[in-house]
């Protein structure tokens, strides 16, 4: 059950404005904007008359993608041309078949700050190995 255990990950991914997903001998679970719980009930519904193994719903700006993996299924919905859409199916391939742990906040990236001395020197002297 990777893509239950996983779910806190899909659903905090770029772009990613709900999802939810069935696994058997679990309850569905569902997380983001509670306005699309209903349409991702519908789109699983329609997925499970399909022989298909994954499905794409454009609704006006956004699209839904519905995927099964190893006996689960998944729905998303994002914004339609959002980024994420190209590596989507292989990040949930992914997550379905390995538990990764607790979501973790990303790190801040450090910023380089030059100070005024260094901006003095620079200007005074814009090619030190030429002096």
């Amino acid at each position: 059950m990777s893509l239950i255990a996983n779910l806190e990950h899909l659903a905090t991914a770029p772009g990613v404005v709900a999802v939810t997903v069935d696994s058997p001998g679990a309850p569905r679970a569902f997380r983001g904007a509670e306005s699309w719980a209903p349409v991702l009930e519908a789109a699983l519904s329609l997925f499970t008359k399909t022989e298909e193994d994954t499905i794409r719903l454009v609704i006006g700006p956004h699209t839904v993608i519905v995927q099964r993996e190893h006996g689960q299924s998944v729905a998303v919905v994002l914004p339609t041309g959002h980024a994420i859409a190209k590596s989507l199916r292989r990040m949930i391939r992914r997550l379905s078949r390995k538990e990764r742990g607790p979501v973790t906040a990303p790190r801040p990236r450090p910023t380089s700050v030059s100070t005024d001395a260094q901006a003095t020197n620079n200007e005074a002297n814009p090619h030190p190995a030429a002096a």
